[in-house]
């Protein structure tokens, strides 16, 4: 996991940790090409896409790079079953899975519905790595870190923080994910980050990803 001072030492590392991402819903096929392309150029971690674009994401990048799929986008409210339909055809193309929790469960205080959709769709990804966004920017501090320790008990691999809908992710969000979590549990931070200084502060605060659609601005500022 890279640390805030390596990158500091090395910033070209951050390219490492970025999952360079287009889910506009009106992305068109040579829009996710030039994502692609961007991600081989630049050498990030990911192409993120919605489920109509894995197949094309997968074709672009073969085995350079990972295709992160998003599921239950942008607000969770599918039932796992839902879920795991839309995973189901795009899971030979998709190495990462960005899931939004069920945060209508959650806002209900349902934890076993929460809990069990992301183990039943941890188990059906195995080895892939899947992302659970919790929508920190919704929450109160001590409801981001339920949220994280649901994830964890889940068995997910990483807390996410949100879809980059409801406002910049505050690094004091990051930060109660990480008291909340194991160190076994990743973190990655998404929404509004659209600077070096910024990814800095998120990787000071415990995310070891990074989600933006500016991969390339922040690269070519340092």
């Amino acid at each position: 996991m890279v640390t805030a001072s390596e990158l500091r030492e090395n910033p070209h590392q951050v390219a490492e940790i970025i999952d360079h991402t287009n889910v506009d819903p009106t992305a068109t096929k040579s829009e996710i090409r030039t994502l692609c392309e961007e991600v081989l150029e630049y050498g990030f971690r990911s192409a993120v896409v919605v489920p109509y674009h894995a197949e094309l994401s997968a074709d672009i990048l073969g085995d350079e790079a990972n295709v992160g799929v998003v599921i239950g986008f942008p607000y969770g409210v599918q039932n796992g079953d839902a879920k795991q339909a839309e995973i189901e055809p795009i899971l030979e193309y998709a190495d990462e899975i960005d899931m939004v929790i069920n945060r209508t469960a959650f806002a209900n205080n349902d934890e076993t519905t929460v809990v069990s959709e992301i183990t039943a769709i941890k188990d059906m990804i195995g080895d892939r790595k899947l992302k659970c966004i919790i929508e920190s920017p919704e929450l109160e501090r001590d409801e981001i870190r339920h949220a994280a320790q649901l994830v964890e008990k889940a068995g997910a691999d990483f807390v996410k923080t949100a879809v980059g809908y409801s406002g910049p992710t505050d690094p004091d969000e990051v930060q109660a994910i990480k008291d909340a979590v194991s160190s076994s549990v990743e973190i990655k931070a998404s929404g509004g980050i659209g600077s070096f200084e910024e990814v800095i502060e998120v990787v000071e605060a415990g995310a070891s990803r990074i989600g933006a659609s500016s991969g390339v601005e922040i690269v070519e500022s340092i």
